[in-house]
């Protein structure tokens, strides 16, 4: 046997070995929020923190030591985390490794084509897809065959472009801090919007229609923590959730476990949780009539329905903490599970090779 095959034998069995006994390691390429939050990051570091849960090396990896890290807005929770840098740490992945690259970062695929570890695309908004990706190319281009995304829509959607990928859905979790309060309600209205103008839109309109209601508060539901902005939320009478580019849409999820009704204009693309779960429509201009009408029906001591209250309980159900744990973990096991096999068959080919030479 020459010495560069048992070489290679020797690195193969040292990567199955890893592989076998969770000692690979999970990187996530990972931007910096500048202390913002955001929800796709959050998707994030959930996901690596169940991964750590179950003994994997799960690691944020970012450009440079100037990431300002999830400490001010996610607090403790996840500071058990690694974060590693492209230019001071200079990681080597090896092959048993697992790279889990966001949509948004199509722009490095190239640089990353030579990394001979497990290649993941994350894809939580479509709409991302093709910002920064050359024109005519696809992930597979690159090594990436593999894609994980939020939705059964989203999952159609990658498949009718990228027909070589295998794609998994994992939604984002819906955190247990979202609860309903135990104090009376306070004459707040939450609201989120993408549209800073659609933002002050609803606001102005609806001081204007209902000029009686002026002492009705609107919380802008930005630059909080996650504890805060759980805190506030429960607080509010009803929420107002504008974001025609929304691929989920975690915010009427959160306002539901809260038990806070949604007033809301459905996106472009309709989330698969919307129902008879909260009081929708297509049309922008309604938004404020539905909202005055919900207020003022409040003041009478009028509220939804109990079986409205039921549907957004049962619309909540597969996104609660366990199921999005398990199935994170059956995820990454089948990318680790393939990983094995392919190294297993490539060691079996070299052993083979050498006693037919």
């Amino acid at each position: 046997m020459s010495d560069q095959t048992q070489e290679n034998i020797t690195k193969l069995e040292d990567a199955l070995s890893r592989l076998e006994n969770n000692e690979y390691k999970v990187y996530f390429l990972t931007y910096d929020t500048k202390g913002n939050a955001r929800a796709a990051i959050k998707y994030i570091y959930d996901t690596a923190l169940t991964l750590r849960g179950e003994g994997i090396d799960a690691r944020i990896l970012v450009e440079d030591k100037s990431y300002n890290g999830v400490k001010s807005w996610l607090g403790d929770t996840y500071e058990e985390i690694p974060v590693v840098t492209i230019k001071e740490d200079k990681i080597q992945m090896g092959i048993d490794d697992v790279l889990v690259v966001p949509e948004y970062y199509s722009n490095v695929l190239e640089q990353l084509s030579n990394v001979r570890c497990t290649k993941i695309m994350l894809v939580q908004q479509t709409e991302y897809i093709f910002e920064t990706l050359p024109v005519g190319s696809r992930w597979s281009d690159y090594g990436f065959d593999k894609v994980i995304t939020t939705t059964e829509k989203s999952k159609e959607y990658i498949k009718s472009i990228f027909p070589e990928s295998l794609i998994f859905i994992n939604p984002p979790k819906i955190s247990d801090i979202f609860t309903p309060s135990d104090k009376p309600t306070k004459p707040f209205i939450a609201i989120s919007a993408r549209d800073r103008g659609q933002h002050r839109r609803v606001i102005s309109e609806f001081y204007l229609k209902y000029p009686q209601l002026r002492w009705i508060t609107f919380k802008d539901m930005v630059q909080m923590s996650h504890v805060e902005f759980a805190d506030q939320l429960k607080e509010c009478i009803c929420s107002v959730w504008l974001d025609d580019e929304s691929t989920f849409g975690t915010f009427p999820l959160e306002s539901m476990k809260c038990g806070v009704p949604v007033i809301g204009k459905i996106p472009n693309s309709e989330p698969e949780w919307l129902g008879e779960n909260g009081i929708w429509t297509y049309d922008l201009n309604k938004v404020v009539e539905l909202l005055g009408t919900y207020v003022l029906a409040w003041l009478e001591g009028i509220t939804i329905k109990d079986e409205v209250k039921d549907r957004m309980s049962q619309t909540l159900i597969p996104y609660t903490n366990d199921i999005i744990d398990n199935n994170i973990i059956s995820i990454f096991n089948s990318f680790r599970n393939t990983r094995v096999k392919t190294i297993e068959n490539a060691l079996n080919n070299l052993k083979e090779e050498e006693v037919n030479v």
